[in-house]
């Protein structure tokens, strides 16, 4: 565990124990610290969770140093299976497992002499806005939430936009990855986001996607960050799809800001116009609540453009310390 005498402002290295997931397991993060911390003040802190896939040096750390810079302590992390963090099935994104941690990650800090746990937010972008918000309604040690560029309708973006024959023939796929891997030990590893599939089409001519502008590139992708992989188990997708956070939405009773890039609103956006998602998860949403557009902002730009993090930072700073 830390030893808290060790830490200083500006990034520290932590390990907390998950003890929700199945198994003892030590989660690796990153613990952002304001200027001039005092370990024998009280400050607020933010817990964030990533996007599909991340690991903690990506989005989080770009999100950990502007929180800290208004004085928010910051929680960054690698969920179960992912980056530094222990855990058999590598790069699983299981919501339920994900949640689990989240709610680790809230212990941990609970457990922090300086942390005000009256000042406790969450931050959860793309796919982990909605496990965010999950967790949310039935955690209220968290004070408010924020999502930015937050998948938070899956049951939209699967069941309801796709036919019975497709998305039972998609769920059979992934049963058939599970069911490999209990009968020979071994996991298929797929490229679920067809990222590098994209590679050859972008030889041809074709313009590179925002997804792959971001992931496959120095900007972000494994020769910057090499405990990132593309790559996701065969049967991945068998409990994201089941993890809506929309049908939830009534029922949140925390304080919920929803950030998005104006340019996600746009429906051309596809995959990537989660715009949409956030704006129906909000018109749902319990009160209080904000929604706010980063104008000239896409999805991905979010994750790490500063004109625009900064923005969206200002924003939930703004609305968290009305709670």
């Amino acid at each position: 565990m830390t030893i808290l005498t060790t830490l200083k402002a500006g990034i520290n290295e932590i390990a907390f124990a998950s003890k929700t997931v199945a198994g003892d397991l030590m989660l690796a993060g990153l613990l952002f610290l304001p200027e001039g911390f005092d370990p024998a003040q009280k400050y607020p802190a933010v817990i964030f969770s990533p996007p599909f896939n991340q690991v903690k040096e990506q989005t989080g750390t770009v999100y950990g140093r502007h929180l800290a810079q208004k004085g928010y302590i910051t929680l960054v992390f690698d969920h179960a299976g992912y980056g530094d963090s222990e855990g058999q099935i590598r790069n699983n994104e299981n919501a339920f497992v994900k949640m689990e941690s989240i709610r680790d990650a809230i212990s941990y800090l609970g457990s922090l002499p300086f942390i005000n746990q009256d000042k406790l937010y969450g931050l959860g972008v793309c796919a982990s806005g909605g496990y965010m918000a999950l967790v949310a309604t039935t955690d209220k040690r968290l004070k408010a939430i924020a999502t930015v560029s937050g998948m938070m309708g899956n049951q939209a973006s699967y069941f309801a936009t796709m036919d019975r024959e497709t998305v039972t023939g998609l769920i059979t796929m992934q049963n058939a990855g599970r069911q490999k891997a209990y009968e020979t030990g071994e996991i298929d590893y797929v490229d679920a986001l067809g990222l590098g599939a994209e590679a050859a089409a972008i030889e041809q001519g074709v313009t590179p996607s925002e997804g792959y502008s971001y992931y496959m590139t120095q900007r972000a992708g494994a020769e910057t960050y090499p405990n990132y992989s593309h790559l996701s188990p065969s049967f991945m997708l068998e409990t994201p799809m089941l993890a809506d956070a929309q049908s939830y939405a009534p029922y949140l009773y925390t304080p919920y800001i929803g950030i998005v890039g104006s340019k996600a609103m746009d429906p051309a956006s596809g995959a990537l116009a989660t715009g949409a998602l956030t704006k129906q998860y909000f018109d749902q949403a319990s009160e209080p609540k904000q929604f706010v557009e980063i104008d000239g902002a896409s999805h991905v730009d979010l994750y790490d453009q500063d004109k625009f993090v900064t923005q969206a930072v200002r924003h939930m700073d703004e609305f968290f310390t009305r709670f």
